[in-house]
């Protein structure tokens, strides 16, 4: 009788750890340093003239669109007809109250010739010509970045 108490001892102990490795297992497996599981997502896309918005033809020209995105929307453009955008939103935080800015304190201005966007709450920098990558501060995650295409003298960004 006792060696049967033991042995239904030690199975259910090891039930138990399988359980427990198994969930973790499955817990850990989620988790990744993709950007877009620390960016809520939002549905982008947006249609820029650049007639209408010809400081983008210029390089390390910005702008940014605060109502697109999940925080708002930078466009920048990196050479002829070439053009990244990125959410607002910074990675490390992951809220829409956390964005960042190419124009620190000058929240109406929205054109900017800076290629530098800072996180208003953790301070992180990011280099919007590195692929939105972290040069300071916190943060080690890249900005979400969106699809550009270039269509005549429009730009399509979408995801």
């Amino acid at each position: 009788m006792e060696k049967i108490e033991h042995t239904s001892r030690f199975l259910r102990s090891g039930i138990f750890s399988s359980s427990l490795f198994l969930a973790l297992l499955i817990g850990f497996s989620g988790c990744s340093d993709n950007q877009n599981n620390f960016v809520p997502y939002a549905r982008v896309d947006k249609y820029i003239s650049l007639v209408n918005y010809n400081n983008l033809l210029i390089p390390v020209n910005s702008m940014t669109y605060p109502a697109d995105g999940y925080a708002g929307l930078i466009v920048i453009c990196i050479g002829d007809q070439q053009y990244r955008a990125y959410d607002a939103c910074c990675p490390l935080e992951g809220t829409r109250t956390s964005y960042v800015e190419t124009n620190p304190g000058k929240p109406n201005i929205f054109a900017s010739s800076t290629p530098i966007a800072i996180c208003k709450t953790c301070g992180s920098q990011y280099n919007l010509f590195s692929e939105g990558y972290p040069v300071k501060g916190p943060s080690t995650r890249n900005l979400k970045q969106y699809v550009v295409s270039v269509l005549d003298n429009r730009l399509w960004i979408h995801n």
